[in-house]
């Protein structure tokens, strides 16, 4: 852990508040001690805190005098929880090891080899550093009621937000503090649609088959992943895309037996960085199908060289591998090619936003699991029509080839559709302008934010998302730029008081 983090810069108690929520585990779904941190630290400032049923937590500070407006501040306590697979970290338990790197002459903060967690910690940090500067008196706020709001599962289905007690949304004004840059104000994101694919694997003996056989892992790591609305479009690898390129190729040219496809995660929100597949093959097509691999394995780096510069294919032996049940051929034949056709990246850009997709998929994570194997993907599109067209040509695919499946569509919403005439935007927009923010950028986002959500019960909501400068979310790599921290605050209080 960083000695003296608190000096990074201005405010302090931003710092001293990140690093707090850096040593709490606050993976999605289990975000009960940094609710217990955050309600503990508002009693102790005696301001009052409702928690709902779903778990969201709403800390109210009172004016000083008369109050005549409220202004909500929103953040998210759950984290995306990604890690290397070389590292050892426990996230239910251990504390994350922040460390600072320098890139293009700029300092970061990052962590050693899992998430940072800045994707919510800092509009956590922030909204607990305000409270504790109004409870100082460092701030006065003569007569604008601060409710702050932090809510639970953002990362993992928006579940909080969905579920939130209408008596925690008092305000007609909400600042979402999920950015990722300090000069852009978001007013508007993308809805989504979750689709679940199952389906059953014909299995068979591989003691039957009578060849003499040799089981090989094939792994993919090192891929940049990161967020998969946000980085959609960047022409990042996906890991399971790639592991059902190379099982293709292998089983159009080789007697090959499948036994177990895995890639990605439990986050729907990353794009997989890493993929596993364990094979059997004939002893005496071993050293030409390695022959095969390599150059296979070359011309995928060739073809990513400019991308993904750290990826890494590995064929390993394996030796003694006690489990003799792989996939049937027939079975195999058809898996393989609906996996190899199945859609991941942008379908469409945005028609009045330049550089923003309009509609996505992410092809998440696949798990087999002895006989049943999973597929988690994600829709994202500014129309709720297209979004759903995307799913159910996805399930369209995998009817088509006969195969047994089970098919599940959850959500379907948060599009949030620009308003250029909001209010907010407007004294927001004037804010950056009096702080001669450079390159200010008004935009929507092809990711999913709270207040889409909020939109579905409060369609009147005003709401605004702003932050400071983050970068390669949802991934190992995740940074917060140390300097944007102090330049957000200066921007954040200037527009609370102009409120």
């Amino acid at each position: 852990m960083i000695k003296d983090l608190h000096n990074l810069g201005s405010p302090s108690e931003f710092w001293e508040y990140f690093e707090q929520i850096s040593k709490i585990p606050h993976c999605s779904g289990n975000e009960a001690k940094i609710r217990e941190f955050i309600n503990k630290e508002a009693k102790n400032f005696n301001f009052e805190t409702k928690i709902d049923k779903a778990g969201n937590i709403l800390v109210i500070i009172p004016p000083k005098k008369e109050k005549r407006s409220i202004i909500m501040i929103q953040s998210h306590m759950d984290m995306v929880c990604e890690k290397n697979s070389d590292i050892k970290h426990d996230f239910s338990k251990d504390p994350l090891t922040l460390k600072i790197i320098t890139l293009d002459g700029k300092k970061w903060l990052t962590a050693e080899g899992t998430t940072l967690g800045a994707d919510n910690a800092t509009g956590m940090a922030y909204s607990l550093a305000l409270m504790k500067k109004i409870y100082n008196d460092e701030l006065i706020f003569e007569d604008l009621e601060i409710d702050l709001l932090f809510t639970v599962g953002e990362e993992s289905g928006m579940f909080g937000a969905m579920q939130i007690d209408k008596e925690l949304l008092r305000s007609n004004s909400l600042i979402n503090l999920d950015s990722f840059r300090e000069n852009i104000i978001t007013i508007g994101c993308v809805g989504a649609l979750i689709t679940y694919i199952e389906t059953k694997a014909d299995l068979i003996n591989i003691n039957q088959i009578g060849d003499n056989l040799k089981p090989l892992k094939i792994k993919i790591t090192g891929l940049l992943g990161g967020h998969s609305g946000g980085d959609i479009h960047r022409g990042r690898a996906n890991a399971i895309k790639l592991i059902a390129k190379i099982l293709g190729e292998l089983n159009n040219n080789f007697s090959i037996y499948v036994k177990t496809i895995d890639g990605g995660s439990e986050h729907r929100n990353a794009l997989p960085r890493e993929a596993m597949a364990v094979i059997y093959i004939k002893r005496n097509e071993l050293q030409q199908a390695q022959v095969f691999l390599n150059n296979h394995i070359s011309e995928i780096k060739k073809e990513f060289s400019k991308i993904e510069q750290n990826i890494d294919i590995s064929v390993q032996k394996i030796e003694n591998y006690s489990e003799d049940f792989v996939f049937s051929k027939e079975f195999q034949e058809k898996f393989l090619k609906v996996l190899n056709l199945f859609p991941h990246g942008p379908i469409s850009m945005h028609p009045k936003f330049d550089d923003i997709v309009h509609t996505s998929t992410n092809l998440a994570s696949i798990i087999t699991k002895k006989n049943r194997i999973k597929i988690d993907t994600m829709q994202r599109s500014f129309e709720n029509t297209s979004y759903k067209e995307v799913s159910n040509k996805i399930i369209n695919l995998f009817e088509q080839t006969g195969l047994k499946i089970r098919s599940r569509q959850m959500g379907g919403f948060g599009e949030w559709n620009p308003n250029f005439d909001s209010p907010l935007l407007k004294i927001t927009k004037e804010t950056y302008e009096e702080l001669s923010m450079e390159n200010i950028i008004i935009t929507a986002v092809h990711g999913n934010l709270e207040p889409g959500v909020f939109r579905l019960n409060y369609p009147d909501l005003d709401m605004i998302t702003i932050g400071p400068t983050l970068e390669a979310l949802h991934s190992p790599d995740e940074r917060l730029d140390i300097q944007s921290v102090e330049k957000f605050w200066n921007i954040f209080i200037c527009l609370l008081q102009k409120i």
